[in-house]
């Protein structure tokens, strides 16, 4: 698919999510658009650097901006643009990787990353102290390993994750909590007693 009809796609999306109507909300101006690029640049970095590498990371990211900079101001009420932002990424990292012939999935080392780095996360890093993570993905689909990536790697709330993977918040939550799931019931495991959160798949 090319980047114009992935864009196409992309907008028409969107423009159901705001009813297709007349927008009456704030223009997206400059400033907006700068520091919405300060608050959100180095976490899509490292989200398409983890796959892409720096170099080509920072290629792709400025195509990211670029186009959803294009997107932003013709849908200034569209209530999530960070999910809309990382969908552009998914969309661009795909592209990168499929001329790589490669596929965009989370890997052992990926969520190892993951969890020594977010302090907050302490169900994730619990999880990943116990089990053998080469293995324990291995038992997941590759959308609960999306789910993972965008929730502990990007580190997205549950609904700019859901509105990224195009599900509902709730079946987010569900995919969250399979994931997760699978990962404790790891072979690996036996012998620890892994205490759950009921927040972990919640905020």
């Amino acid at each position: 698919m090319t980047v114009q009809n992935q864009s196409d796609m992309i907008l028409g999306l969107d423009q159901v999510a705001v009813g297709g109507g007349i927008s009456s909300a704030p223009a997206v101006d400059e400033a907006m658009l700068a520091t919405f690029y300060e608050t959100h640049e180095d976490g899509v970095f490292r989200f398409l650097a983890r796959k892409a590498g720096p170099d080509d990371g920072g290629e792709i990211l400025s195509q990211v901006f670029e186009e959803f900079f294009a997107w932003w101001p013709e849908h200034p009420a569209h209530p999530k643009p960070v999910a809309t932002l990382y969908r552009i990424a998914r969309c661009r990292l795909n592209d990168h990787l499929r001329r790589l012939g490669r596929v965009e999935t989370l890997e052992a080392e990926d969520l190892a990353e993951a969890a020594a780095g977010v302090a907050h996360r302490s169900e994730l890093a619990d999880i990943v102290r116990r089990i053998d993570l080469g293995i324990a993905l291995r038992e997941l689909t590759e959308r609960e390993r999306q789910a993972l990536g965008l929730r502990y790697m990007a580190d997205l709330p549950v609904k700019d994750c859901a509105e990224v993977l195009e599900v509902g918040i709730d079946n987010m939550k569900k995919i969250l909590k399979t994931a997760l799931d699978k990962l404790r019931q790891s072979p690996r495991m036996e012998g620890y007693q892994i205490v759950k959160t009921a927040k972990e798949a919640h905020r």
